[in-house]
């Protein structure tokens, strides 16, 4: 009979896989997408270390630049549509700092939502859209 994990168990692996990931891709990466790629792999793959896991699976990456998070990109795209900038110019660090600021006002809000055993929705959004 396999040995019985708790949720709570699963989602620190998942976690610790998603933060290893991100680091190897310098801070830039799709956290919700590596959390939940975490909660599959450690069905099969948790009675291995997180970060030897995210590593191997980094490296394995076909084109880890899918997985990368690019927030200004974002930012950039919603600024052009509303005329802020001309489409294919690109923000400068004034804009980027206040975009970045919103984002931590969102994510003060969400810090009250969630429960202690899994990511706030404050964190989520300074996973996607802090500064790097």
């Amino acid at each position: 009979m396999p040995e019985f994990v708790s949720r709570n168990a699963r989602l620190e692996w998942a976690s610790l896989f998603a933060a290893e990931w991100t680091r190897l891709a310098g801070g830039r990466a799709d956290h919700e997408f590596l959390l939940d790629q975490g909660l599959t792999l450690v069905r099969v793959v948790g009675d291995r270390p997180p970060a030897d896991v995210a590593r191997q699976h980094f490296e394995n990456t076909p084109e880890p630049d899918q997985l990368v998070r690019d927030p200004e990109t974002n930012f950039t795209a919603l600024a052009a549509e509303l005329g802020l900038i001309k489409a294919g110019d690109r923000l400068d660090q004034t804009h980027i700092a206040f975009a970045h600021g919103i984002a931590e006002l969102c994510a003060a809000v969400g810090d009250g939502y969630g429960d202690s055993a899994s990511v706030s929705a404050g964190q989520h959004i300074r996973a996607l859209y802090g500064p790097l």
